[in-house]
């Protein structure tokens, strides 16, 4: 199956080539955790949100979603 990802500010660097957004093919019943694995992504420390909507590092990818890792903000 196919995933659109987007990595945001200092995520850019774990990217698989020169863009911050991608296409990676990935077997059916992958999770987030399985892409940060494979991007070499720390956890913690940022949000993952599927096509907008946080979600946690057992959320299973389904064909077609789109995945963004965004840093936390931060304000004063």
């Amino acid at each position: 199956m196919l995933i659109h990802v987007k990595l945001y500010s200092s995520l850019k660097k774990y990217a698989l080539g020169d863009e911050s957004e991608f296409t990676l093919s990935l077997e059916p019943g992958a999770t987030i955790e399985d892409i940060h694995t494979l991007l070499q992504i720390p956890k913690g420390d940022h949000v993952t949100l599927i096509n907008g909507r946080r979600s946690d590092l057992n959320t299973e990818l389904i064909a077609e979603d789109t995945l963004v890792f965004l840093p936390p903000i931060s304000g004063g």
